[in-house]
């Protein structure tokens, strides 16, 4: 559970990179997944929670204080609306007055976990590190849990009990491959017992008559999963399922949604229970991080792409000049992470200058080696 800094500052980059930074994202309707921010100078006490993308909170909201909330599921732009009063949108102010299917907790004022409290929090001497339930995707310190979180990389998602017992079939799951009061196992017997049994098959693999069907979400999502239509594991898991008192979170292993049972009446259930998107595997943070890394991953291509048109010299500065700044930006990033300093934008100019300097010096001997 423990980061180091350089850790962090690689995973809230990948958290942002799948977002755009520069043009709204409201356009683009109630979107999967994005950074969401909420702007605590316009959206005072008292008011109705409201929550801004990425762009909005860069160019509509810059220099006011904000909450940055992570990622949120299937949320839409509400900067400018009416929540805002007379505050217009810069970038999109056409919006409707409300986004209906948008879901606010109370991170939307700066509060989180059980105990109300703020992140980070001043009276906290440890600020201990928070994790975020999947389906409220609010975010929890560890004393908060009642559970011991387990530490281990099979073991990558958490439901808090609120959550659990808002679904409680899930607490059938739970007994059989979770981490919780329920499953006393150890993080390398749950991972293993996940996983496969001796003979490397899935211990919950779908049947016979299995097929591939969809399911509309609340969010008016269309979600393909694989239905078994043989037979319910749900009610199989039910027969064995352990008699405990249900009071804390649970930790799940990272693939476990993949052996949900999809049978017609289970998935009414997680339509009932509004947990749809647990059969949407590609809905996890992960998911989404891995997908903004590969998109980072493309800016090399993308360079070699647009200076083809250029001529040699032309090119090898171009990639000269990108390389400089790329490796300059990463030693930045590397010295405020293992100093806990922020980037601000002071120092990423300074950066830029050092830069220009060291290129007019390059072309000052260049020229002087020429003449």
């Amino acid at each position: 559970m423990n980061q180091t800094a350089t850790e962090e500052l690689q995973e809230a980059f990948a958290v942002l990179a799948g977002s755009d930074p520069d043009n709204c994202s409201y356009s683009e309707g109630y979107m999967k997944r994005q950074a969401v921010f909420a702007c605590k100078t316009c959206t005072q006490a008292g008011m109705e929670p409201a929550g801004v993308c990425l762009a909005c909170a860069n160019n509509c909201h810059d220099g006011h204080e904000i909450f940055e909330l992570y990622t949120k599921r299937n949320f839409r732009c509400d900067c400018g609306n009416q929540k805002f009063n007379d505050f217009t949108c810069k970038l999109c102010p056409g919006k409707d007055a409300l986004n209906v299917r948008n879901v606010y907790n109370h991170n939307y004022f700066g509060r989180y976990c059980s105990c109300e409290r703020p992140y980070p929090d001043e009276d906290d001497q440890v600020n201990e590190e928070m994790i975020q339930c999947i389906v409220c995707e609010d975010w929890y310190h560890a004393k908060h849990l009642h559970s011991p979180a387990v530490d281990c990389d099979a073991l990558m998602e958490l439901i808090c009990v609120r959550c659990m017992n808002q679904a409680p079939f899930l607490w059938t799951y739970a007994a059989q491959f979770a981490v919780s009061p329920l499953n006393k196992l150890s993080s390398k017997q749950v991972s293993a017992a996940f996983v496969g049994d001796e003979n490397g098959k899935s211990c919950l693999s779908p049947g016979q008559g299995s097929q591939i069907d969809e399911i509309m979400t609340p969010g008016h999502q269309t979600i393909h999963v694989l239905q078994n239509k043989a037979k319910c594991i749900l009610k199989e898991l039910n027969a064995k399922e352990m008699k405990k008192m249900k009071k804390a979170a649970v930790f799940w292993p990272y693939y476990w949604r993949a052996e949900l049972c999809t049978c017609t009446s289970c998935k009414r259930l997680y339509v009932e229970t509004g947990v749809s998107f647990l059969l949407d595997e590609s809905d996890t943070l992960l998911a989404y991080e891995e997908k903004a890394k590969n998109e980072v991953l493309t800016c090399d291509n993308m360079l070699l792409s647009c200076i083809s048109s250029l001529d040699h010299v032309q090119q090898l500065e171009m990639i000269y000049r990108y390389n400089d700044l790329k490796q300059e930006l990463g030693e930045l990033l590397q010295q405020s992470a293992d100093k806990k300093k922020d980037v601000t934008p002071e120092v990423f100019q300074e950066l830029l200058e050092e830069l220009q300097t060291r290129k007019r010096r390059r072309l000052s001997s260049e020229a002087d080696y020429s003449s």
